[in-house]
């Protein structure tokens, strides 16, 4: 794809915006007009694969109407940068339908010891800063064995580990992460909603052992939960902010029956709180569970039988 091609880009942005703008005012068109640094790289993909398909009577014809309505083409400092970026964008829109139809890349089901895996693909409340600039969310996400990683198209810096901010004039909470390598591709999907009641009950587990680790993580929203969690009425962990990763804490625990309170410190900014638990040496009961929704101040207790 040559400069010009790209040049182009604005005009045809411009002009559809025009020849679609019947009836609107010139406010409402104005608002309607986006620059190229504001579309998605596979809108990008996608308009710089229309121009090129164009007639050029009607690429030429484009760009004069466009430049008679006023609106502005790109610098050539703008072209280099969109150049980059309409390129990974096409590498993006092409590579996964590429690697299957080659046989490079299959599915994680088919090659379960090779493939890819999503450790974790949640949501985080931004900080005030973050929020005051227009920020919805982070999509924060954590793979093992993968050299390539997406949300939607975007291709993301760090295949491991990252995070993926999404703003306010992005109206869609669903979202879906795509992790691969060079054998395998697998995706998780992410509703985001706030958080909300499970209705689940804590059961009681059996372990081998007096010394376990809890590992305990928000399920939902991430949104700055605070959680006490006693061991026969005694403090083991104050006022850990649950993250949406696990954090392992060590238990000892007394022989026999031993009670386990989680209490809600603080239900951050989507009450109520709910955490997942999970326990190390179960032999008896499940290993993980998650609390009902608990609002501030509320708790819920189980039972651990050790040896």
């Amino acid at each position: 794809m040559n400069k010009k091609m790209i040049w182009l880009i604005g005009a045809i942005v411009a002009l559809t915006m025009v020849l679609g703008a019947c009836g609107l005012t010139q406010e409402q068109v104005e608002s309607g007009v986006q620059t190229v640094e504001s579309l998605s790289p596979s809108e990008l993909a996608g308009l710089s694969a229309t121009v090129q398909a164009l007639p050029p009577e009607v690429v030429a014809g484009a760009a004069t109407s466009a430049a008679q309505a006023g609106y502005i083409t790109l610098s050539e400092d703008e072209v280099n940068a969109v150049f980059a970026t309409v390129a990974a964008a096409r590498a993006t829109a092409t590579a996964v339908g590429q690697a299957a139809a080659s046989g490079e890349r299959v599915n994680a089901t088919q090659v379960p010891d090779a493939a890819p895996r999503i450790t974790y693909f949640f949501s985080q409340i931004p900080t005030q800063d973050q929020a005051a600039q227009g920020m919805k969310y982070w999509l924060e996400y954590t793979t093992e064995n993968a050299n390539r990683v997406e949300i939607y198209g975007n291709v993301l810096p760090n295949p491991q580990s990252g995070a993926f901010p999404v703003y306010d004039n992005q109206p869609s909470n669903d979202w879906v992460l795509w992790a691969g390598n060079d054998a395998a591709w697998v995706e998780q999907s992410l509703q985001v909603r706030p958080d909300a009641d499970t209705g689940s009950t804590l059961q009681d587990v059996t372990v081998n052992s007096r010394d376990i680790t809890l590992s305990i993580r928000d399920p939902q929203f991430v949104d700055g939960d605070i959680v006490n969690i006693d061991v026969n009425g005694v403090r083991v962990i104050d006022g850990y902010w649950v993250n949406g990763r696990y954090r392992a804490f060590p238990i000892t625990l007394q022989q026999g029956q031993n009670s386990i309170t989680i209490f809600a410190r603080n239900t951050g900014a989507t009450p109520p709180l709910v955490s997942e638990i999970s326990l190390s040496g179960v032999t008896g009961g499940p290993a993980l569970q998650q609390t009902r929704g608990l609002n501030q101040n509320e708790s819920q207790s189980f039972t651990i039988t050790a040896p």
